[in-house]
């Protein structure tokens, strides 16, 4: 017989909620699906291969606190997120806490090599997959009176840039979706918040970490001098999926170690 859960009766305790996150089955994604599943949630881990997304289902499940199914989902595929949403409520039943985790950034270039195709292929991943899945699962948010959308932005729409043209434009246009679902529902019970990282140990941060100078760059702005890692994501996610955050509304956060408040002359 597993443990009870230490948070219950407290701030940060997600008994009775269930949470979806994309992009659940490795770095950032996996930490927030282990830590809500921690607090109480039962999670819906949606990832592009089942084996990833059922191995991270497999340890939370061997594990006290909430349950986990694994379910594989293309994030571009509008057909794919409704059976995604679909096979959760089968599992769990409502769905109150979104977690829009997965992303592209498939171009780094100058603008004028980003075509038509990777643009809208980015779009769709990065925000169009966000609003499809607020959409379906907001009704029942509101009629509860209790929900949660988190958008994980990055720190790099928070700046222009000329390389990183469609991965940022996308970014950005889920930070506003995110304020203005916000002021839509927020005297509904729903909490709409974008959490930005910056610089985090991931394999999509793979290529930067690897190449000194951009490694220097990036940590030339940190105020802490070190990366971060995915488990600081998913602590700030847990606090803002929890009656901790219930008086956050239509923020972005940056969890950054402090790179954008430093100014590196």
């Amino acid at each position: 017989m597993s443990a009870p859960n230490p948070f219950v009766g407290t701030l940060f305790d997600l008994s009775g909620h269930t949470a979806l996150v994309t992009g659940g089955s490795r770095g950032i994604g996996r930490a927030i699906s282990e830590r809500l599943a921690q607090h109480g949630a039962n999670v819906i881990i949606a990832g592009r291969k089942l084996d990833s997304a059922q191995a991270v289902a497999d340890a939370i499940n061997a594990r006290q606190g909430g349950r986990a199914i694994a379910v594989a989902a293309n994030i571009t595929r509008a057909d794919e997120l409704e059976a995604l949403v679909a096979a959760g409520e089968a599992a769990f039943g409502t769905i109150d806490i979104l977690v829009t985790n997965a992303g592209l950034h498939i171009h780094v270039g100058p603008s004028a090599q980003m075509t038509e195709a990777v643009l809208e292929k980015t779009i769709d991943g990065n925000f169009r997959a966000l609003h499809r899945l607020a959409q379906r699962l907001l009704p029942g948010m509101v009629g509860q009176g209790w929900g949660r959308v988190i958008n994980i932005g990055t720190i790099a729409a928070h700046f222009g840039s000329g390389v990183y043209h469609s991965y940022t434009l996308s970014k950005q246009l889920g930070m506003q979706y995110v304020r203005n679902i916000a002021v839509e529902h927020g005297e509904a019970g729903v909490r709409a918040n974008t959490v930005s990282p910056g610089l985090v140990q991931t394999d999509m941060a793979q290529g930067l970490i690897d190449n000194p100078d951009e490694l220097a760059k990036e940590m030339a702005r940190s105020t802490v001098g070190r990366m971060g890692a995915p488990d600081e994501i998913a602590g700030v996610v847990v606090m803002l999926a929890c009656d901790a955050g219930g008086y956050v509304n239509g923020q972005t956060i940056a969890v950054d170690g402090g790179q954008t408040i430093r100014y590196v002359a």
